[in-house]
């Protein structure tokens, strides 16, 4: 009987132990995600559009060969893709799936764009599936985004994911925030980042900013965005 006891005891302390070398283990997992999502971005963001040349891009290729997904050229224009993703923990039911990805476009021998994207599925959301902030910034800003001046938010109301666009002659203060990823809705348990300021918070103050500058009412804003106030 006592011998039996023992044996359950060492049992559920080995149980004890083996769950506790998991929680640290999924611990330094995802400090290891956001470390190496913040490391990417860093990277990213010290090229220059415009001026950074092929060579560059091919050097970040290698650098980050781990995260590297895919390289497809057509004529003289050449795209790079990246992916972080928290497998581990969507594997384990811990958080949905996420994932950091960078992205850059080469023409004729220059990098003409890089981008940007922190995504988390949300099932709230069917026709978009992800609650996201997205980045792209080009030499000049495209015709298509033209009104948004060189820093701006062609984003409409209502959507679960934050665009922010910039072209290189946004300040440096503009290319800061529109590039101030919070990373952590990578690996952050349970539920929660249902709104866009959860993966850009100083580019979401400056939309809302802009937004009530040009007269439109925060009241409806507030209503279709609820509980924002953690983002101001």
């Amino acid at each position: 009987m006592i011998g039996s006891r023992l044996n359950l005891r060492a049992i559920l302390g080995c149980l004890g132990l083996l769950l506790l070398a998991w929680a640290i283990s999924m611990s330094l997992y995802g400090f290891w995600l956001r470390s190496a999502a913040t490391c990417l971005l860093a990277d990213l963001t010290a090229l220059k559009v415009g001026q950074a040349s092929a060579e560059d891009a091919e050097r970040f290729a290698t650098n980050h060969r781990k995260f590297f997904v895919n390289k497809d050229c057509k004529d003289a224009k050449c795209e790079y893709s990246f992916s972080i993703t928290n497998h581990w923990l969507s594997a384990f039911h811990l958080e949905p799936d996420a994932r950091f990805v960078a992205d850059l476009s080469v023409e004729n021998g220059t990098i003409v764009r890089i981008g940007a994207a922190l995504l988390r599925e949300m099932e709230i959301y069917p026709s978009f599936g992800a609650s996201a902030g997205i980045v792209s910034e080009y030499p000049e800003m495209p015709d298509r985004y033209a009104p948004e001046g060189h820093y701006g938010f062609p984003t409409p109301i209502g959507k679960p994911y934050l665009h922010v666009v910039l072209d290189r002659h946004a300040d440096a203060v503009q290319r800061q925030h529109a590039f101030a990823f919070s990373f952590n809705c990578l690996t952050k348990p349970g539920g929660g980042c249902d709104l866009s300021c959860d993966y850009l918070p100083l580019a979401w103050r400056d939309w809302r900013a802009e937004l009530q500058s040009t007269g439109f009412p925060m009241n409806d804003f507030d209503q279709v965005y609820r509980n924002n106030s953690r983002c101001r």
